[in-house]
């Protein structure tokens, strides 16, 4: 990626531009220096696989089609996305003019043709920007309904590489079928002799055999290399060109006019189709990378179920809008994003945050488009359509995501912007050297054509965008989207990983963790008398008892005379007794001695929670204490990112002693309290100033200052809204497990870039010396250019093959360096639903539980035991397990 530095403009906007006809580093360098050489460039990053630019420039200073003829003059050719849209009813020539002005003024258009006697409008586009669904608002609103015409843009990315994949493997069995017998006529010609016409000898055979290799199967090395030259440019397609032409037209010259000279028609022909060879297997390699994309957007639904007036209808999924409300029945896939307005069921949600378990569903959740509706029917309605939907803004950031370049990546395109010229001087060097060495101008061509041929970077230049395109569309199908590609480079460094408290580590939410009996009543009378005074007040910490109780399946009475005492508490009647909750102060003014309780007060401060006091009629009723709750994966995520070798914080704005007590019950041993959220982003840098490489892990809003300071980002999206703006990387789920897999992932993409590397630049280290002979005098050893160019094919493929393998890392798997033993073959890991508060429990790690009519019952708190043991048959059909 390159940057210029231009003064900031309101005139500041975006293109994606399509490019044919790159295959290497070389290329990506040379367009990527063409582009930003333009007055107004901001940023240009050229991806290989993609074989798109995305370009940040200044509309006030150059436009699209100028960038256009800059890719164009090297050599390159930009390609518009294109619809073909049919309109009804036809349009006059009058609205002809409209229409062509209404739909030339949507952002992202670049050009549109009218075909009024087909009733059809041709639209060139830019795909980052325009989708059919736009445009045919658009032609709606000025009263004509649009109908795409034709393949949708995906179908045409797809049919594109098809074609890609198809063109070179005619060219490879047109060029195989001819160089067989050339190559047998090289070095067998008594095999075919016999069979060759009266008169034709078997070099002017392999003349006829040749010439449609070197201008057929050879026409994309001409093309491209005289498009570039045209321009005053030379790429990898020239140094192709150089070199089979040499050998080409030196052999018809030994065959036509230098009498007494070998021609080498076998290598001509084996090198354009070993490159073609190495093409087709690059294209189809290329095709595997980009799968992840592929997947998430075939998740789709591609129909809806819209009620309106009534009726159910039918429609494409582009028809429907905000608020429409869309029946869901069981097996179908939801849609689009939105809330449920009626029924239950669960939703397999794995496609999006890769949660394997269901998720259950009921009135006032929230959905994600395209998730799957497992045993219910839903009535949803829809809040998110189009590009805003939860996979659309996924797919969005990984597309994004893909074009990042590590700083690692942008040292190797720097190398291979100068790769051409100097391989051409060092081929020219190359034969003048042998031909005043050794007077022999077939073995001086010989080692010039390997060198040209052997040069060329393709395996460095795919070392990096085939590992990122797989391994961010891995992550992306677990619900891990990497951001930026300087993030990732830093992930293998990261010795340090803070994380934010409130939830992050905890649930962001109080909820009620024990209620401590005072007089001689039972648990769900203390949670109906305090529910019923609490739910007059708007207080958090009353919402989460109202809440804890509802949850409980205890009905809360009415109250009267509620009296609400700021900083102290509150009262009511309840019942014809009088009920007071609140703090020690507001207890004593009172009359009610809280004494007895102040043992089990101290003991649950220390464990950082919130006491509250309860009295009726004057004496102590109960404790209740309240608490942000950790999420379940929090301990693990911190003991496993620790056996990495990782230290880990915790950073929070409550009291030392609180904030703690809360770490000590994760693990984590460094606590960075009574910060302040302002000034979370200087304590990273306090960190960094020690020479630590930290990551920072919070919710990506609150928390934005701090994770842009850190050197990796983390952010816990909230599994409907992935569009956070500051962090590396998004964690679609909310669970910290994620934040260890996401580390992981990035050091097995960096390890694959780095081995990428280490294999391409061995390769052009290894063979340039080979091909230009210098083993040639002490062994007599020569690299011709044939196996010069199969080796070079194979050396892309295999940089490919082995970015492909990340495919298969599969999140939960710990390494040996993450955990300190093997998991145990029987184990069975189960989750359990605590029956009262309707929480998910793990069993391996759960410390409540008790067993009744044969069935054994896990809770997460001991409120929650013991409320349950105060009438166990009252839950025992509970459903206990998930």
């Amino acid at each position: 990626m390159m940057n210029k530095t231009v003064e900031a403009s309101d005139h500041k906007t975006q293109a994606s531009l399509k490019i044919e006809g790159m295959h290497c580093a070389s290329c990506v360098s040379t367009i990527e220096k063409a582009i930003a050489n333009q007055d107004g460039v901001i940023r240009v990053s050229v991806n290989l696989l993609d074989e798109k630019a995305f370009v940040e420039y200044r509309s006030d200073k150059i436009d699209r089609t100028a960038l256009e003829k800059a890719i164009e003059s090297t050599g390159y050719r930009a390609v518009r996305a294109r619809m073909m849209i049919t309109l009804t009813p036809q349009p006059s020539a009058e609205q002809w003019e409209q229409i062509i002005e209404q739909v030339k003024g949507i952002n992202g258009v670049i050009d549109v043709r009218a075909f009024e006697d087909k009733g059809r409008l041709l639209v060139e586009y830019d795909d980052s920007l325009v989708t059919f669904r736009i445009v045919r608002r658009e032609l709606e609103r000025l009263g004509f309904e649009a109908s795409e015409h034709g393949a949708t843009e995906a179908d045409r990315e797809a049919s594109a590489r098809g074609r890609e994949i198809r063109y070179y493997m005619r060219l490879l069995i047109f060029s195989l079928v001819l160089s067989i017998p050339v190559l047998i006529l090289t070095l067998a010609p008594a095999i075919l002799s016999p069979f060759l016409p009266p008169g034709v000898s078997p070099e002017v055979m392999n003349f006829i055999l040749t010439t449609p290799i070197q201008f057929i199967a050879g026409y994309p090395f001409y093309k491209s290399s005289f498009r570039a030259a045209r321009h005053g440019k030379a790429n990898m397609d020239t140094l192709i060109m150089l070199g089979t032409s040499a050998a080409y037209f030196y052999s018809v010259a030994a065959t036509f006019v230098l009498v007494g000279y070998v021609a080498f028609y076998d290598t001509a022909a084996l090198l354009i189709t070993f490159i073609i060879l190495g093409r087709f297997l690059e294209a189809f390699a290329k095709g595997r990378t980009s799968r992840a994309i592929r997947k998430l957007l075939d998740l789709q639904a591609k129909v809806a179920v819209v009620i309106r007036d009534g009726e159910e209808i039918t429609i494409p999924i582009e028809d429907v809008e905000v608020d429409d409300i869309l029946l869901v029945r069981p097996g179908e896939k939801i849609p689009v994003d939105g809330e449920v307005i009626e029924g239950q069921s669960s939703v397999d949600e794995s496609m999006v945050t890769g949660e394997s378990i269901p998720v259950s569903k009921k009135t006032g959740d929230v959905v994600i488009g395209s998730t799957i509706n497992k045993n219910g029917v839903l009535k949803i309605k829809a809040t998110k359509v189009g590009q805003d939907t939860v996979l659309s803004q996924i797919v969005r950031l990984v597309e994004e995501a893909q074009t990042q370049k590590p700083p690692i990546q942008r040292k190797a395109d720097a190398i291979a912007g100068v790769f051409v010229p100097i391989v051409m001087v060092l081929a020219a060097t190359t034969f003048l050297v042998w031909l005043y060495l050794i007077p022999d101008w077939v073995l001086s061509l010989s080692f010039m054509i390997a060198v040209l041929v052997a040069a060329c970077p393709c395996a460095l230049g795919l070392a990096t965008p085939t590992s990122l395109m797989v391994g961010i569309g891995t992550g992306a199908e677990h619900g891990i989207l990497i951001k930026t590609g300087a993030g990732l480079e830093l992930i293998p460094k990261v010795d340090t990983v803070v994380f934010d408290k409130t939830g992050t580590l905890t649930v962001g939410r109080p909820t009620v963790t024990d209620v401590v009996v005072a007089a001689d009543v039972e648990t769900t009378d203390v949670l109906r008398l305090v529910a019923a005074v609490e739910k007059n007040s708007e207080h958090p910490l009353a919402e989460a008892i109202v809440q804890y109780t509802e949850a409980a399946g205890i009905s809360i009475p009415e109250s009267t005379e509620f009296i609400s005492i700021t900083g102290q508490g509150v009262s009511a009647v309840v019942e014809g007794s009088t009920i007071l909750i609140g703090n020690d102060r507001f207890m004593t003014d009172n009359g009610i001695d809280i004494s007895e309780l102040q043992e089990q007060v101290q003991t649950l401060q220390e464990e950082g929670k919130t006491t509250v006091y309860a009295g009726k009629d004057g004496k102590p009723l109960a404790l209740l204490a309240i608490a942000d709750t950790l999420k379940e994966s929090s301990g693990e995520a911190v003991s496993l990112l620790q056996k990495m070798g990782i230290e880990v914080l915790m950073i929070t704005g409550d009291k030392e002693r609180t904030a703690r007590a809360i770490a000590r019950s994760v693990g984590i041993n460094n606590v960075l309290a009574e910060v302040m959220p302002g000034d979370k982003a200087s304590k990273v840098k306090s960190l960094q100033d020690e020479g630590r490489v930290v990551a920072m892990t919070g919710d990506g809003v609150n928390d934005a200052p701090a994770l842009a300071q850190s050197d990796v980002g983390i952010a816990l999206g909230s599994g409907t809204d992935v569009s956070v703006e500051t962090g590396d990387i998004v964690l679609v789920k909310d669970d910290l497990i994620d934040v260890v897999e996401a580390i992981k992932l990035g050091k097995k993409t960096m390890a694959k870039i780095k081995q990428n590397f280490f294999w391409a630049l061995v390769y052009n280290i290894a063979l340039l010396p080979l091909a230009a002979g210098v083993l040639y005098p002490s062994t007599g050893i020569v690299l011709v250019p044939e196996f010069a160019a199969l080796a070079m094919a194979f050396s892309s493929v295999s940089v490919v093959t082995n970015s492909l393998l990340l495919g298969r890392y599969t999140p939960g798997q710990h390494d040996d360096d993450t955990s300190d033993h093997e998991p145990s073959e029987t184990a069975e890991p189960v989750v359990a639903v605590d029956p009262i508060c309707k929480m998910d429990v793990d069993t391996a790690t759960a410390e409540l539980y008790s067993d009744y009519d044969g069935k054994r019952y896990y809770f997460c708190a001991a409120v929650c035991k013991k409320t349950f043991d105060e009438n166990p048959a009252q839950y025992k059909d509970a459903d206990v397990r998930t």
